[in-house]
């Protein structure tokens, strides 16, 4: 491999960043350019890829995490953006980076995650990393007390409503203290305003943000942004409506009220592996989708 050589953190070096993201675009359909110009990776999502000559051949990036598990902090590493040209597959090219990342962070970090699709799943045991089941979580909405809120739409398009979604995300408390992330800048401000930008909805008493869906009589909560600590039954009976049937709760919640129906958590073409040298995830757990990259 003497003709390939790793580099990394070179999203300055504008050569090796669009090569990067004509790499990223074809396989994965995403435009890294745009969170780029808009300045939302602070520092915190580093590429490490495989380059021959000018083009960049292959990649897998990191992204610098910070947990509450149990109510204490730990530093966790997440591996993404895993990808390789067709011409160049097959040489070892993802496996040399994985392993540099690895032997690179192990002692830094408490625990090393990913989110594999379901085509790759017999590779990455193979760095040490184990199958991790995530726990799902859903209340009869019936049986929720509703209360009236002053709850409006954000428009991310507003300057107003984006100051009020930056500084809430800026220093957002974890949604649980059981499992939680926190300083959460990236990736969260990209969901907000990319991904769930259209489902942003604001309790104004409560200067919070509550990110949700519904579909089929079903309202997925997937975040709650707010810079006080979270009263999850509180916020869930001020967003709750008639018509709805089931709650999703897509994070590990905290209830003391109601109970959650608990099951595995089913996500397509996708599976949770870890590296935990010190055995963290005894408990339940599930990574809220503002976390994925």
């Amino acid at each position: 491999m003497s003709n390939y050589k790793i580099i990394s953190n070179y999203m300055e070096n504008e050569k090796y960043r669009s090569s990067f993201n004509e790499l990223a675009k074809n396989t994965f359909d995403i435009d890294f350019e745009r969170w780029y110009k808009n300045k939302l990776f602070f520092n915190r999502y580093v590429n490490y890829s495989e380059v021959y000559g000018d083009k960049v051949i292959a990649n897998v990036s990191i992204n610098k995490m910070e947990l509450i598990i149990d109510g204490q902090k730990k530093k966790a590493l997440q591996l993404g953006t895993v990808m390789t040209q067709p011409e160049y597959r097959k040489k070892g090219l993802s496996r040399e980076l994985i392993s540099h990342i690895i032997e690179e962070y192990k002692d830094e970090y408490d625990l090393i995650y990913l989110l594999a699709n379901d085509s790759v799943l017999n590779f990455y045991p193979k760095f040490g990393f184990k199958k991790v089941d995530e726990t799902s979580y859903k209340l009869v909405a019936k049986d929720v007390e509703k209360k009236e809120s002053a709850i409006r739409k954000l428009n991310t398009e507003d300057e107003e409503d984006k100051k009020i979604i930056k500084r809430l995300v800026n220093l957002r408390q974890p949604i649980s203290k059981a499992f939680g992330v926190c300083n959460d800048i990236w990736p969260l401000l990209v969901y907000c305003f990319y991904e769930f930008k259209d489902d942003l909805y604001y309790l104004e008493d409560e200067d919070t943000i509550v990110i949700l869906q519904r579909e089929n009589e079903i309202v997925n909560i997937y975040d709650i942004v707010s810079l006080k600590a979270i009263d999850l039954e509180s916020i869930i009976e001020k967003v709750v409506m008639l018509e709805d049937k089931t709650i999703e709760l897509n994070f590990v919640p905290e209830l003391c009220k109601y109970k959650a129906a608990k099951g595995t958590k089913k996500r397509e073409d996708t599976t949770l592996f870890v590296i935990d040298k010190d055995d963290l995830l005894k408990e339940e757990i599930q990574f809220p989708i503002t976390s994925h990259t």
